[in-house]
């Protein structure tokens, strides 16, 4: 635990234990923390390009179509182009403006925030994630200053800091922040305004996106107050809005999306048991609202949160599809962990909600026309290294493709796998290992009738990075 602790400390990683320990924040400078960079002094290693790191969601091969991936999450920080050279003009205005009011107002003038703001946005948009974090950082300085060490009003700033960070991979620094925008905004508000609804989903997802990335010690803490604070805000949105409000939806899945990771790595789980983490876990549940801890959950949580979203779509007017689409990730939750008798029978309410409806062919075939990955609320770039050191890694990769040829059997489980894509020297390694992992994942079989199929012939396209 100690060495755990001490290499946080080296890393500059504040983390959620700053999420746990709240009145910490309140003795400390999130600005204080930038342009330390303790791997300096690290030798440089050379990435071994022969293994994968992530591999992305697949995208089916449809003849006549061309598959589109999602814009890439591992690509370096853009530099500036020429479409941004008309900005350079914009950026110098800026820079004679903050000149100007340092001479009448001093480094510290009020008016300065603004102009520096603006200023980080537009380094921002040219790639200039460096200079932006120096620029926004002297706006946060200057605003708390002004206003207080705490002002609400510094959202903004932070919010923009963080971006930048997450742009150059400074995942301690995001992590720092993003921590540090909930406890602004849970001081200003308390922990029962609904304004922090939002607040409480960004950082859910931030831990979500920290585990997959491997970031933080235990693992198995990000999953755990993830899965709390979706389900926060869904309860609050739940208590001020009513179960009938459309925002509740992406909450419930964001609790799924968690149940389903913490079912998939059991082992970090069991970290979150440990005295040492168990206390604090409970304190921050209890700032929460729970009166009792909750321990992160797998199935059982992610079944309630997919009912929940069954249950409001069936009393929303003219929601069929999403309805029927809502009924088919309950049956897909099920055939993950091997319910099958369950599967078939939601498959198949599913089915029967749009072959009542006047254009059933079209939308059964936008539904159960394609075999796909499940589940798909949680399409997660699968880190193959997940808790190494280079599982951190994540910007600056070398990517390529390759497609598959499988056949999917009524299980959901791929079969006869075959790389259609040609191996030399360079990549049999690598298709090796994609090969491997194919395998493993769980599709959502072909629904024909309502009945599941075994079908064959499927061909998706995956790209992956190294």
């Amino acid at each position: 635990m100690q060495a755990a602790v001490s290499k946080m400390t080296k890393l500059g990683l504040l983390g959620i234990f700053m999420t746990l320990a709240l009145p910490l924040w309140a003795q400390s400078d999130p600005a204080d923390e930038t342009g330390s960079d303790a791997s300096e002094s690290e030798p440089v290693q050379l990435r071994d390009r022969s293994r994968i790191l992530y591999i992305d969601v697949p995208v089916p091969l449809i003849p006549g179509q061309e598959p589109e991936f999602p814009e890439a999450q591992f690509t370096s920080p853009a530099a500036q182009s020429a479409e941004f050279q008309d900005q350079a003009q914009v950026i110098a205005d800026y820079a004679r403006a903050i000149s100007d009011i340092e001479r009448q107002g001093g480094a510290w003038d009020q008016m300065l925030v603004e102009e520096l703001t603006a200023l980080g946005a537009l380094q921002q948009q040219q790639g200039q994630h460096l200079q932006a974090t120096e620029t926004l950082t002297r706006a946060l300085h200057v605003n708390r200053i002004n206003s207080g060490l705490h002002a609400i009003d510094q959202v903004p700033v932070v919010e923009q800091l963080v971006e930048s960070y997450l742009a150059l991979g400074d995942w301690a620094n995001v992590d720092l922040y993003q921590n540090y925008l909930y406890y602004v905004q849970h001081r200003a508000y308390g922990g029962n305004d609904p304004r922090l609804i939002p607040v409480l989903n960004t950082l859910g997802l931030w831990n979500i996106e920290a585990f997959n990335l491997g970031f933080g010690e235990p693992l198995g803490i990000r999953l755990s107050t993830a899965q709390l604070l979706f389900a926060s805000a869904a309860r609050m949105v739940g208590t001020y809005f009513g179960s009938e409000d459309e925002r509740l939806v992406p909450y419930l899945r964001n609790i799924a999306k968690s149940a389903y990771l913490v079912s998939q790595y059991p082992d970090y789980m069991r970290e979150v048991d440990g005295p040492e983490y168990r206390a604090s876990q409970q304190d921050f549940g209890r700032q929460l609202g729970f009166d009792r801890l909750r321990n992160p959950r797998g199935f059982g949580a992610g079944r309630e949160a997919l009912l929940e979203v069954v249950e409001y779509f069936q009393v929303q007017p003219g929601a069929e599809y999403e309805l029927a689409e809502a009924v088919a990730n309950l049956a897909d939750w099920n055939l993950i962990f091997e319910r099958y008798r369950r599967a078939e029978e939601l498959y198949g309410e599913a089915w029967n909600i749009l072959a009542a409806q006047e254009n059933s062919e079209e939308l059964i075939e936008r539904l159960f026309g394609q075999v796909i990955p499940i589940p798909t609320f949680a399409h997660l770039p699968t880190n193959l290294l997940l808790g190494a050191s280079d599982s951190q890694d994540k910007l600056g990769l070398h990517h390529d493709y390759a497609d598959v040829r499988m056949d999917v059997g009524q299980d959901g489980a791929p079969r006869r796998v075959e790389v259609i894509t040609e191996e030399n020297e360079a990549n049999d390694r690598q298709l090796s290992r994609l090969r491997r992992e194919v395998r493993d994942t769980v599709f959502r079989p072909l629904i024909v009738d309502g009945e599941i199929r075994e079908s064959s012939g499927h061909v998706f396209r995956y790209r992956y990075w190294f």
